[in-house]
């Protein structure tokens, strides 16, 4: 998705908060701006955004509050949203995430971090719009089933760390473990994974390239990779989130916060099936020079 094509809507009760947002993506010329949950929702209802930054400390109707509302309206439901907040709080990252926001960033704001969490996000909607693209102009496409207990694939060759995501990520899917390129590779093969996790760089990998390898492969190409990397290393989650992770967790990390941002890549992988099985299904079934087509092009949120 083109900077200039997609839509964003900023949504703060500050407006000296919305102004700094507004300039850290100038990028983006397309933007609409809410100073309250009710006026965000009456815009995004007006105009379905790409993607929307919401405050969640605002009188009246929070950000929490807004999202609950925009997540169980069928039209804005896939539309993610980008929590921006002066609450450090593990616990309310964690309620950000179960309602269905698609990632939390903390104020004060870092121009580099913020502007390579939109890229991720609008990455995610562009695989949808490139799928329906590709279906109306007669190419075939497929897209796999996620299992119902998810593959976690983890490349990590620290033991400790192993351990540590065991016992967080044991109920959340089923865990593989890899401690190489090669074996990542040959795991990845094996067993599809819906998620891979890998740590920018350790002792004897290098994240960023294995990370290359498995995107590399056309079957593993739209896997979500979730990196861990250290807090303080803007620039490595920077290059991370721009080589196209879905998400990068800074660590040390909170076992609440690691689960939920997992979980969160999950529920999106699934949302993203459902529409885009939707979609195959729709263009097998219709012609495209039909009026109903042309009429489905009017009408479809993409």
């Amino acid at each position: 998705m083109s900077a200039n094509s997609a839509r964003l809507l900023l949504v703060d009760d500050d407006p000296l908060t919305i102004r700094i947002m507004s300039q850290m993506l100038d990028a983006y010329p397309d933007q609409r701006f809410a100073t309250s949950g009710e006026a965000a929702i009456a815009l995004a209802k007006d105009s379905p955004p790409d993607l929307i930054l919401l405050d969640a400390d605002m009188p009246g109707m929070t950000g929490f509050d807004a999202c609950e509302v925009l997540k169980g309206d069928a039209n804005l439901a896939h539309v993610p949203i980008i929590f921006v907040t002066s609450h450090d709080a593990p616990a309310l990252e964690v309620d950000a995430l179960k309602l269905g926001a698609a990632d939390y960033v903390t104020k004060p704001l870092i121009a580099a971090q913020l502007k390579a969490r939109v890229r991720a996000q609008l990455r995610v909607r562009q695989i949808v719009k490139d799928i329906d693209q590709d279906c109306r102009a007669g190419k075939s496409r497929t897209w796999p089933v996620t299992p119902a207990r998810p593959n976690l694939l983890i490349i990590e060759d620290d033991l400790s760390t192993i351990q540590l995501m065991r016992r967080t990520l044991e109920n959340t899917g089923t865990l593989h473990f890899a401690a190489s390129r090669e074996e990542a590779l040959r795991l990845a093969h094996s067993y599809a994974p819906t998620v891979v996790l890998l740590d920018t760089h350790t002792s004897h990998n290098d994240g960023f390239e294995i990370c290359a390898a498995l995107k590399a492969e056309p079957a593993l190409e739209h896997v979500p990779v979730v990196y861990i990397s250290p807090a303080a290393d803007i620039d490595a989650e920077q290059r991370a989130l721009d080589l196209g992770a879905a998400d990068v967790i800074a660590k040390p990390f909170k076992a609440a916060v690691l689960q939920a941002r997992i979980q969160s890549i999950i529920d999106t992988a699934r949302r993203i099936e459902a529409e885009v099985h939707a979609i195959i299904q729709y263009w097998q079934t219709v012609d495209t020079d039909s009026p109903q087509a042309t009429a489905r092009e009017r009408k479809h949120p993409l």
